[in-house]
């Protein structure tokens, strides 16, 4: 027998894993049964060409269409609007019934929503048959057809991929067999590349996405239906530099499940799994899981972490009701395998928020709505063992009283305008629009805390032409920490031997405001340029090297837009410009007039996004 102290525990982590998989095939599963039934294209062809900013799709020299309902076509060339839904088959057609009937002609146009065949037979005499409902022993002739019916797109320039093989099903995706794809001009030969262009709901969660930012990325879908696509990921950052990614998504007409391992080729991975399901008209929940690994390949991790995010929401009559919790374990390993935390360094915090919130409401005939929530949540360490021995544990430790469940109430109010138009309202480019946004909330704590947070918002714009537009706004946020006993005493920081004094009068209580002026010219559809410049008056005031810095992700970008210490100047640009039909290049970068040792953003932000 093995000792149960002896297991991996890897085991931990698998059973984990396996209820995550567990639900992702019951997700996948309810998506398919609830999947109504669509016609199944099977296309071959000696050259099959994929025009992506068309959706158009073309084959040249022995075509072969067999239908999910059992038709069979032939003929020399073949061409399917994707979007329209129609196919068109020319030169020596034969179309055959999962009757065995056929019929021979010179070209077929089948629009596959009507259920209708448009056919050139050959014949003594020239004319035209109509086949309703896949009917091919009955024939209406002679029936006036739409002009278009058999003419064939011209002018598509270059191909986005070439194929043998499509399977194609309708409104909903294509997959091409034994292909290639072009980057740069340069041919990948890949054994298989899936599109999904349908505009359903399954094909909308199907775009759901669990990676992190990246600068560029180069995506394979190597595998896909209707209710699934798999795909690999060549991606760069200037965190983890060039690496793969593997995405599984998996939907269905109410639900979806997105699982990701990214990056995949480094020592430092993070597994991503989201779920989300709607029950009924008025229910729906989501979750979102990470695991962090310190792993070599996929062997037995150094360190793993993982963290649980659940939202769900209950809609009442001109009302909700919203839960959120967060479940953390900061050691799967435990402390005498986590050779990456000192020993006895780790703890489980759990959260959970219960929150009800109004519709917005009119204030009679004014401009102005408003909107309430209350809640109440709580805190809460279950084991609260630190990493330093003596250390205190639990959340908090306050007036000698280590606190490991803290419980908290909540009450907020948020008032706001419509848009106040201003000038001539009945030219759009010499209308300005005035908005204003007030919220306050009210955190108490079950130790003698409280929370206090006031968010003022006032917002001038205008839209100087069709591609100029400009606003200005002027915002307050007030946050106050306050401790019944105690709390924030005076201190007074040595910077670089240097006294901070301005910093001893703070207690507990911030002010930032911040004004900004931004603007936006986009000429064209392929190229908009940004800038945003901002004035900051906080306090406590800013100080270089008071504050740290926040954290930044893989893309240099800040995690988070407003903080304390914040320079009191910042400018940032953005250029937005299309390099290929479905590609676009985005850079940003900020600059803050040399406060201390901070003038740029850590870097350019540099992002090849698809769209």
């Amino acid at each position: 027998m093995v000792n149960a102290e002896m297991r991996s525990p890897m085991h931990a982590i698998l059973r984990r894993s396996l209820v995550f998989i567990c639900l992702a095939i019951a997700i996948a599963a309810a998506g398919a049964a609830s999947a109504s039934a669509a016609t199944l294209l099977h296309v071959s062809a000696n050259r099959i060409a994929f025009y992506y900013d068309r959706f158009q799709v073309e084959g040249d020299g022995h075509v072969r269409v067999t239908t999910s309902d059992g038709f069979s076509v032939t003929g020399d060339a073949f061409s399917m609007d994707l979007k329209l839904n129609r196919f068109l088959v020319a030169g020596h057609v034969t179309l055959t019934a999962p009757n065995g009937t056929s019929v021979h002609g010179a070209a077929i146009s089948d629009f596959l929503d009507f259920k209708r065949i448009y056919f050139v037979p050959i014949t003594s005499e020239p004319d035209r048959w109509t086949f309703l409902n896949g009917d091919l022993a009955h024939p209406v002739k002679g029936r006036i057809m739409p002009g278009d019916v058999f003419d064939f797109p011209q002018g598509l320039g270059k191909p986005s991929l070439t194929a043998h093989g499509a399977v194609i099903q309708a409104r909903s995706y294509v997959r091409f067999a034994d292909c290639e794809t072009y980057l740069a001009g340069i041919p990948f030969p890949l054994k298989s590349f899936y599109v999904n262009f349908g505009s359903d709901t399954v094909s909308r969660y199907l775009a759901q996405n669990s990676l992190t930012g990246a600068n560029a990325d180069a995506t394979w879908n190597f595998a896909g239906n209707a209710n699934s696509v798999s795909a690999l990921h060549l991606r760069y950052d200037p965190t983890n530099h060039l690496f793969a990614a593997f995405e599984q998504h998996v939907a269905g007409a109410h639900e979806y499940a997105v699982f990701s391992v990214n990056p995949m080729t480094k020592i430092d991975k993070f597994y991503n799994l989201q779920l989300y399901d709607q029950i009924g008209s008025r229910f729906q929940i989501q979750t979102f899981t990470q695991m962090y690994a310190v792993q070599h390949l996929f062997e037995e991790p150094l360190a793993a972490t993982q963290t649980t995010y659940v939202n769900a929401t209950q809609a009442f009559w001109h009302s909700f009701l919203f839960a959120s919790g967060a479940f953390t374990d900061y050691n799967l390993l435990g402390p005498k395998r986590n050779t990456l935390v000192p020993q006895g360094g780790y703890n489980h915090p759990t959260q959970l928020q219960l929150t009800y919130q109004s519709f917005p409401d009119r204030i009679g005939k004014s401009p102005f709505y408003f909107k309430y929530r209350f809640g109440w949540g709580f805190n809460h360490d279950s084991v609260g063992q630190p990493a330093t021995p003596g250390a205190p544990s639990g959340l908090q430790n306050f007036g000698g009283v280590n606190y490991t469940t803290i419980y908290n109430n909540v009450y907020g109010l948020t008032l706001y305008t419509s848009q106040i138009k201003l000038g001539n309202q009945y030219n759009p480019y010499k209308t300005y629009y005035i908005n204003g946004y007030f919220d306050k909330q009210s955190q108490h704590n079950s130790l003698p805390h409280h929370i206090e947070s006031t968010t003022t918002l006032l917002s001038l714009s205008r839209q100087f032409s069709r591609s100029l537009n400009a606003y200005l706004t002027y915002g307050i946020t007030n946050t106050g920490d306050y401790y019944k006993v105690g709390g924030y005493p005076a201190y007074t920081p040595i910077i670089n031997g240097v006294p901070v004094t301005s910093f001893r009068s703070f207690r507990g209580v911030a002010t930032q405001r911040t004004l900004t002026l931004g603007g936006s010219w986009n000429p064209s559809p392929e190229f908009q340029f940004n800038v945003i410049a901002r004035k900051h008056d906080d306090f406590p005031i800013p100080y270089p090297g008071l504050f740290p810095l926040p954290q930044t992700n893989v893309l240099g970008q800040y995690l988070y837009a407003n903080f304390l210490g914040q320079p009191p100047y910042d400018i940032t640009g953005e250029v937005r410009a299309q390099l290929f039909p479905h590609a676009v290049l985005d850079v940003q970068r900020t600059y803050y007039f040399n406060f201390g040792t901070l003038r740029w953003s850590p870097s350019f932000i540099v992002q090849v996004l698809s769209q």
